[in-house]
């Protein structure tokens, strides 16, 4: 043999041995801490090394293999991805909150794994900041979303909440269609989200109070943060409510919640006032009841429908499309 190949086998043989070593530094190892708790810390390293171990056989085995079919092999590392193959739940469980910035676990991950972590990251309200951050950072307290993450549990705030942000543009048209603002008007955002909807009625008037509802916790806290709104509760549709001048809202679709939301908003509207609502398409064309209800109800009370532009609500992560109400009272 060569010098080279006499060289490569003396290292393979040694790394052979360094691992088998390592085997008997095991022996006699405590993992307890003093205080008599499992050393997380030190239990999470030793599991990094193995997968960083595995990781690097997997590629010294590839290499090697190559020198027999390098086209194979090739193929072979493109469809497996090197690192580690952990389950987006073992993942999470193994993350840490920070500062409110959510950190991975420090493992080298295949594609597949950080793409569905990182999906259910993301679908809690993270977002990727790199940088000296290297973490997901969120525009609320994490700390509810996180325990329900670290459980292993999926956190979906659009799906669990009914919650798509009403674009800007969208949101100017709205208070345009219900005539605009003024500061002696009692206002309410019955479905408040993160303010989208507040923000064009400031944009409109600045001073005036916007009285709002809003289910989710993050949400809130976010409307808390900003000025001339009273957050008065959760659910509008199971509260008391005050008497309006103008209802402006984009309020959930699914199982007709839009339309119910639709008709209590009508209820809640003083004589003259005015009610401009996104709706979802379903009551147009329903052939339950509730939505034959509704379409008589809406012709009744002289309601107008505009259509809004396809693919508006795009950036806030749904296609479906959309139609805005606007009813005098």
């Amino acid at each position: 043999m060569t010098n080279k190949k006499e060289n490569l086998i003396a290292q393979l043989r040694g790394s052979v041995a360094q691992l088998k070593d390592i085997t008997t530094a095991v022996d006699g190892i405590d993992i307890y801490t003093e205080t008599g708790h499992v050393d997380t810390d030190f239990l999470m390293d030793a599991l990094i090394c193995v997968n960083e171990f595995m990781t690097a056989s997997n590629i010294v085995v590839n290499t090697i293999s190559s020198l027999l079919a390098p086209n194979v092999v090739e193929e072979k590392e493109k469809k497996d991805d090197l690192g580690s193959k952990w389950s987006v739940e073992d993942i999470l469980k193994h993350c840490t909150l920070e500062d409110n910035v959510l950190k991975l676990p420090r493992v080298q991950f295949n594609k597949k794994s950080y793409a569905e972590a990182k999906k259910w990251i993301e679908e809690a309200g993270g977002s990727w900041q790199g940088g000296k951050v290297q973490g997901f950072t969120f525009p609320f307290n994490a700390d509810r979303v996180f325990s329900i993450l670290h459980e292993g549990n999926r956190c979906n705030l659009q799906q669990d909440f009914q919650f798509f942000a009403t674009p800007p543009e969208v949101a100017d048209w709205l208070v345009m269609l219900a005539g605009g603002v003024h500061e002696d008007e009692k206002i309410l955002e019955p479905s408040a989200g993160t303010g989208a909807i507040i923000d064009a009625i400031h944009r409109s008037c600045p001073d005036v109070i916007v009285d709002c509802y809003e289910l989710m916790p993050e949400n809130k806290e976010i409307l808390s943060k900003k000025d001339n709104i009273r957050i008065l509760g959760d659910d509008f549709t199971k509260c008391d409510v005050a008497q309006y001048d103008k209802i402006i809202a984009n309020p959930p679709f699914s199982k007709n919640q839009d339309i119910r939301h639709v008709r209590r908003m009508y209820e809640c509207l003083n004589p003259g006032g005015v009610l401009a609502a996104i709706t979802g398409p379903h009551w147009e064309f329903g052939s339950e009841s509730e939505c034959k209800d509704f379409r008589q109800w809406l012709e009744d009370n002289g309601g107008k429908k505009f259509e809004i532009e396809e693919g508006a609500f795009k950036e806030s992560g749904t296609g479906t499309k959309t139609i805005a109400i606007v009813i005098y009272k």
